[in-house]
């Protein structure tokens, strides 16, 4: 079904219906990033001493637990056991002037584990495990991932103007934090005016770059939810996720709640929570955010490490999670229970709206 809601992560401005919105973000979510910053600085320097360099595991699990997942495809050669992640089209840049155009790669899962057996970025064969699971990391948040915030700001907009009361908490924060994310100068992403290298959280994606890839999406074309729940089970993340989006849309039926908004709402509420989740559950390693860096010097990991904690990570004022386990209203409690049958513990950390 078409929706009214249209995908511009730009569609950040203050304008005069969403004025409230950008105080409420400043004085209750804002706050914990300040705070977040001494306590990422202080376990940062503890986890240079634990930290240890991606395995074969490591990347496969990132792929499989996060909404990477989408891409995984069976061996186009047919055999067994065997695996392909493929993106023929890229515009994401990284800083030093460095293009991400394309990547694919190839594993295997059998009664031994994981192994990758071949990766290649921009048509040269890597073998580097640092750079393999930068790459992937790197290509994951700044267009897999930004994808689930697309639809956020138009959807916040739709409900401040057509005044949609059950889902007033689905409002908050979003448009604000694209509004940091694109122009504040405290920005991870890399642009002139952006002083996060400075700070220690600083990524190597340019800003510009995101802005472009946002909509780019070749590398899901011909994406079925119901062959990944198949080829993967209904257990795995995939099937989480489409059994999560039958769970919302039953639910957003029974309230009431206009159909055309379950893709945007299923975005901006359960993909975006749990690809958060699963990225920060297997992200926590020795690796460089740039791609390109061959090792990870220790100011490296601990660039990684800050940024991690500060944005990869879930960063709730613990007053105002707006988890939707937290809010106490029929819609909200109502999907609550809905996705505790899938799994409790991913039920726990949807929030109501793109709050981190």
């Amino acid at each position: 079904m078409p929706t009214p809601i249209l995908p511009r992560i730009d569609d950040c401005e203050c304008t005069p219906s969403v004025q409230h919105l950008f105080w409420r973000h400043y004085l209750l979510q804002s706050p914990m990033y300040y705070i977040r910053w001494i306590y990422a600085a202080l376990y940062s320097l503890y986890l240079l001493f634990t930290l240890r360099a991606p395995t074969d595991r490591d990347i496969v699990g990132y792929i499989e637990n996060t909404t990477m997942a989408m891409l995984i495809r069976p061996a186009t050669d047919g055999k067994s056991g065997e695996y392909e992640v493929t993106v023929r089209d890229c515009k994401l840049r990284a800083s030093e002037g460095y293009k991400l155009k394309n990547m694919s790669l190839r594993y295997k899962r059998g009664k031994r584990g994981v192994q990758v057996l071949c990766f290649t970025r921009n048509g040269v064969k890597i073998d580097n495990r640092y750079q393999i699971f930068s790459t992937i990391y790197f290509y994951h948040i700044h267009s897999i991932h930004t994808k689930s915030h697309l639809f956020s700001n138009n959807l916040v907009r739709h409900i401040v103007d057509n005044d949609v009361k059950i889902l007033q908490e689905s409002s908050y924060t979003s448009i604000p934090l694209h509004y940091g994310l694109l122009h504040s100068s405290l920005s991870a992403l890399a642009w002139d005016g952006s002083v996060s290298r400075y700070l220690g959280y600083g990524n190597a994606c340019v800003r510009e770059s995101l802005v472009e890839e946002r909509r780019n999406m070749s590398a899901l074309a011909g994406h079925q939810a119901m062959e990944h729940w198949k080829s993967h089970g209904k257990d795995a993340f995939a099937g989480k996720l489409f059994r999560s989006r039958l769970a919302l849309q039953n639910v957003m039926k029974r309230h009431k709640i206009d159909p055309k908004l379950l893709d945007p709402l299923f975005n901006h509420t359960i993909v975006h929570s749990l690809d958060h989740d699963g990225s920060s559950k297997w992200s926590f390693l020795r690796f460089s955010l740039h791609p390109w860096d061959i090792e990870c010097s220790t100011y490296q990991a601990f660039n990684t490490s800050m940024f991690l904690i500060l944005i990869g990570q879930p960063n709730l004022n613990p007053l105002a999670p707006n988890t939707i386990r937290s809010i106490n209203k029929p819609f909200y409690q109502d999907l609550y229970r809905e996705l505790r049958k899938i799994d409790p513990k991913m039920a726990d950390v949807v929030t109501a709206s793109v709050m981190f």
